[in-house]
């Protein structure tokens, strides 16, 4: 089947995100487009757009998002029953320009983010695919988690918008839109932080635009206090009441934050990448 590049209104992205409905383990699946959905763009210079192969797309739910900001966009790709092929060619044929980020994509998908490096001209031999590990913890763990032990002199509790700019200064990925895109994840999502007794904020952690566990961050003199463990419990049981799974993505090579994840519960699940495209 040859494949075109066809855009998916707005209205119909309900449509899409249901066909993903059954595994809500699938992090370009229900609860990134539910996010999209929701998400309402926060300057002139962004934009949100999915498009498909075909016009049968309700069949087999092959289909690419750009969230394109003012500097950066960054891209999120899937299929159910689709024909990887035509996705490739759906993505060598849009025409991005600048520099942006794939994200979250399988083994399977590698080849296609190779073929699209190519189209663009670059060197396959530059082309990486950091990778991250897919934590899940299951509900019937997630209501039994015991919050025993924790110190009295501090708080858990959400992050407000009076936050944003002190989680951006954190973030290990700051860029010229990283303040724009964490405040879109707090408008959106649950966020939540450990206080210290005068209100100030000593640890955090968000959920990424595809519902997982992200940007979790201790400030450097509280670390080895059990914060991080604090605020991802306090989060998860959050997270359930929505009806999505709790789920975080963490660096291969960040041993310290798998560890405290597996000592809470969470199961490896899956290993996504990401590519930065030049």
């Amino acid at each position: 089947m040859g494949s075109t590049t066809t855009e998916i209104a707005r209205d119909q992205w309900a449509l899409l995100r249901d066909l993903y409905a059954g595994d809500r383990k699938n992090l370009t699946g229900f609860d990134l487009l539910e996010y999209f959905i929701n998400y309402q763009p926060l300057s002139d210079g962004e934009s949100i757009k999915i498009y498909t192969t075909d016009k049968n797309w309700s069949a087999h739910g092959n289909y690419i998002l750009i969230h394109k900001m003012t500097k950066m966009s960054f891209l999120y790709l899937n299929t159910i029953r689709g024909s990887l092929k035509d996705l490739g060619y759906l993505l060598c044929s849009l025409k991005i320009k600048g520099f942006h980020l794939i994200n979250a994509y399988g083994e399977d998908l590698k080849p296609l983010v190779e073929q699209y490096w190519l189209k663009r001209g670059q060197d396959l031999n530059k082309l990486e695919h950091p990778g991250a590990v897919v934590y899940h913890l299951p509900s019937s763990e997630v209501e039994n988690m015991k919050t025993d032990g924790v110190n009295p002199s501090f708080k858990v509790d959400y992050l407000s918008l009076e936050h944003v700019n002190l989680i951006d200064q954190h973030w290990a990925y700051r860029s010229d839109d990283s303040l724009t895109l964490i405040r879109g994840l707090m408008e959106h999502h649950v966020s939540a932080g450990v206080f210290n007794s005068s209100g100030e904020p000593l640890a955090w952690c968000l959920r990424s635009p595809h519902g997982s566990l992200g940007n979790l961050h201790v400030l450097t003199d509280h670390r080895r206090k059990g914060l991080g463990s604090m605020v991802v419990q306090f989060i998860a049981k959050e997270i359930l009441k929505t009806g999505s799974e709790v789920l975080a993505t963490v660096l291969l090579e960040n041993k310290s934050s798998r560890n405290m994840f597996e000592k809470l519960g969470f199961r490896p699940i899956n290993i996504l990448y990401w590519a930065v495209i030049p």
